[in-house]
């Protein structure tokens, strides 16, 4: 494919791209009016000239006339008309058809005297013989007899001017290509401030914030219009999103009373002492998949309830040091079944805006995401700690990592990396946890992210919004400045 110059100019930012376009047509128009105004005043100045010349030349005709064969009267005529323009630097030459000089004027240049006569057909011509020229008229006499009056002037004088003017315009044309750039500029940033505005509120729009919508200023023009129709979309994406978020959370809430009513039956059969050793183990593996479900249906009215804006309980002030702590006291006993270390690190209350309950539940998916991928002898380290505009969480592990393709997806709901990774004993998970770790932390106002290796580990980082510090509540347990391990047990 041939290259243009237009590509290059396409790649750069629109105001950019306004601001080249606007000053070539600048710099263009003004180069485009130079040359009109160059050829549209040295024709204007010779048609002038011309015009003047061609009324000296028909007065002198009319001398002719008037004094009939007599050259001398004709002469005289002639040469008192010529003494009043000298100043105007004109010259007169007359001769006859053959080209004969009967007379000429002082200062009338040999180019001009020794011409020729050419065109003796036409009563009158206009030529130009290097720097001069002259209107030409021929005078017929009823004698037969007929004589020809050339009236002329230097050329060098008309050209000055027109230099003169060409250099103001010249500098005017400069001044305007140096403004054009700026002025160009001023107008682009204008133009394109609409825009750069709704750029603005798109990249805030996400699935946690779809009641913002792009701002309609109100002027009726094509930014306008395209935002009312982009808002018109918005409004349809979120009430489709709010109509499936229903739906799960309906489909959901039905399916709890039958996979809990089912689980209870089966736990009922379980316990009987007559059961054969195989129901016993086709009862337990469907006990196993009820629960499996029912753990699925309760993420799903999780993320129904956390899958919307934010709800006015996120904006209370929570300790989160306390809720890691906590959370961490809570998983100490299955950590230790499977010989991993765990240890937490907060330096004093640690002030964060969420709701407790669903902080809770973060953690807690966080938890027992690292300790079901953390293989035994590992060691899983939960840090809290507080900046100037944000407290954050970081839980580590030395499990089995995640392969960098999956990265981007490990938020997804159902999302599932490696079935023989997430299905092995003791593994079962629907895919919702980390999908429900997301909802929360945007539900609050915050972010989480996450950085994984394979074979090495896997960091989860929750960014929440800050809120003034806690007094340290004197009721409960105080969390340590550092590291202290709740759980270490070596590998069975």
């Amino acid at each position: 494919m041939r290259w243009r110059p237009t590509d290059l100019l396409r790649r750069l930012p629109l105001r950019t791209q306004l601001t080249a376009w606007n000053a070539a047509v600048v710099i263009l128009l003004s180069a485009l009016m130079l040359i009109a105004v160059e050829y549209g005043g040295r024709s204007m100045l010779f048609s002038q000239a011309d015009a003047e010349l061609r009324g000296a030349a028909k007065e002198a005709a009319l001398a002719i006339h008037e004094f009939g064969g007599d050259e001398a009267s004709i002469v005289a005529a002639i040469r008192r008309k010529e003494e009043t323009n000298t100043e105007r630097g004109w010259f007169v030459h007359l001769l006859t058809a053959d080209g004969r000089t009967i007379w000429q004027s002082d200062h009338c240049p040999d180019e001009i005297a020794h011409y020729p006569p050419a065109e003796l057909d036409q009563p009158e011509t206009v030529r130009r013989v290097g720097r001069y020229r002259y209107v030409r008229v021929r005078v017929d006499l009823s004698t037969g007899v007929s004589y020809l009056v050339r009236v002329g002037t230097y050329t060098t004088g008309l050209e000055s001017s027109l230099r003169r003017l060409i250099l103001l315009l010249t500098g005017l044309g400069a001044a305007m290509s140096l403004l054009a750039p700026v002025v160009a500029w001023w107008l682009a940033e204008r133009a394109t401030k609409p825009v750069r505005s709704m750029l603005h509120t798109a990249g805030r729009l996400s699935p946690a914030r779809l009641g913002d919508r792009l701002p309609v200023r109100g002027t009726r023009d094509e930014l306008d219009l395209l935002a009312g129709t982009i808002n018109g979309l918005l409004d349809a994406v979120a009430r489709h999103v709010d109509r499936q978020e229903q739906f799960v959370a309906d489909a959901a809430h039905e399916l709890r009373g039958p996979l809990a009513a089912l689980q209870g039956t089966m736990e009922v059969a379980l316990a009987r002492d007559d059961l054969p050793a195989d129901q016993q183990d086709t009862l337990s593996d469907m006990l196993e998949a009820a629960r499996h479900l029912s753990k699925v249906a309760n993420d799903l009215l999780v993320l129904a309830e956390t899958g919307g804006s934010p709800k006015a309980t996120s904006r209370t002030t929570t300790d989160l040091a306390a809720i890691a702590d906590q959370a961490v006291a809570m998983f100490s006993g299955a950590a230790e079944d499977r010989g991993i270390t765990m240890s937490v690190d907060a330096a004093g209350p640690t002030a964060a805006r969420g709701d407790p309950v669903e902080l809770r539940r973060l953690v807690s998916n966080l938890l027992d995401n690292a300790i079901r991928f953390t293989p035994p002898g590992g060691r899983i380290d939960v840090r809290v700690g507080a900046a100037i505009d944000a407290a954050t969480l970081t839980v580590q592990d030395t499990g089995t990592g995640i392969a960098p393709r999956d990265l981007a997806h490990v938020f997804d709901r159902f999302f599932k990396a490696d079935p023989a990774r997430t299905h092995g004993a003791g593994r079962r998970s629907g895919g919702l946890g980390l999908a429900i770790c997301r909802s929360i932390a945007e539900s609050c106002g915050g972010t989480i992210g996450i950085e994984s290796r394979l074979g090495e580990g896997t960091t989860v980082t929750v960014r929440l919004p800050a809120t003034p510090p806690i007094s340290p509540d004197p009721a409960r347990r105080p969390v340590s400045a550092g590291p202290r391990p709740v759980a270490q047990t070596p590998a069975a």
